[in-house]
């Protein structure tokens, strides 16, 4: 008899489209830490995004908390502000609306004490300075939970295109020669195009479907998050 490959569905909440995945409010999805965020990284890394908000809120888009549920790095979008977590209690925070609807492409760097926002392709850049010198290794015992700081907090909801980590400053100034093909474009043409993704009802029903890859390169195991190979949280 042939071999069967077993085939999970996706986590409840997220939907596979064509460019990548949907968050919507029932999202449940968490992973330990050391299968998403290689262990040679800890904090110092840039992250490269490409995403569309569908709904205002103050989410996080991931955190990362140690065993003793001690947030160790995050990303938190608030109307007009896009807040960057490193380390327990320390912050620092970029004037930049997420929640305007439209396609976003940027690049978070966090070197040492410096973290910078890179948007236009690495044309804009924004530095800001943590206060207190942070950890550079995360909790190996940790968890990483996507679209929202812990399982009881408000769900980002929303497209993500792409979803990448890198070793610090390798792709930051230049991060579009890093975005997928499809997120360039989604990028490029959005003035011209309606909405790529509609906005999900709360009350609809939302099927288990096939996955399909959301990052490509350094979080190759994230790949396997979103296509239910890491058990969400049901």
């Amino acid at each position: 008899m042939g071999n069967k490959t077993s085939v999970r569905p996706v986590p409840h909440g997220v939907i596979p489209f064509k460019s990548g995945v949907i968050l919507t409010q029932r999202a449940r999805v968490e992973a330990p830490v050391h299968s998403v965020i290689p262990t040679s990284l800890g904090t110092d890394l840039t992250l490269v995004l490409s995403l569309c908000s569908h709904r205002i809120n103050n989410a996080f888009l991931f955190a990362v908390k140690s065993k003793k549920k001690k947030l160790e790095l995050g990303l938190q979008f608030i109307p007009g502000k896009i807040i960057v977590y490193v380390g327990h209690k320390q912050s620092v925070y970029f004037d930049y609306n997420v929640h305007d609807g439209q396609w976003h492409n940027m690049a978070v760097d966090i070197q040492g004490q410096k973290v910078t926002l890179y948007t236009s392709c690495g044309k804009q850049r924004v530095h800001a300075i943590l206060h207190v010198k942070k950890d550079d290794a995360l909790d190996s015992d940790g968890v990483f939970t996507l679209g929202k700081m812990n399982q009881h907090a408000i769900q980002f909801e929303g497209a993500i295109c792409q979803f990448d980590i890198y070793p610090p400053a390798k792709a930051a100034h230049n991060y579009c020669k890093y975005l997928k093909k499809q997120c360039r474009q989604a990028d490029t043409y959005r003035p011209n195009l309606p909405p790529l993704i509609p906005l999900i009802p709360k009350e609809a029903s939302l099927p288990l479907v096939s996955g399909v890859s959301l990052l490509h390169h350094h979080s190759a195991n994230m790949r396997d998050l979103v296509r239910g190979e890491i058990l969400p949280v049901m």
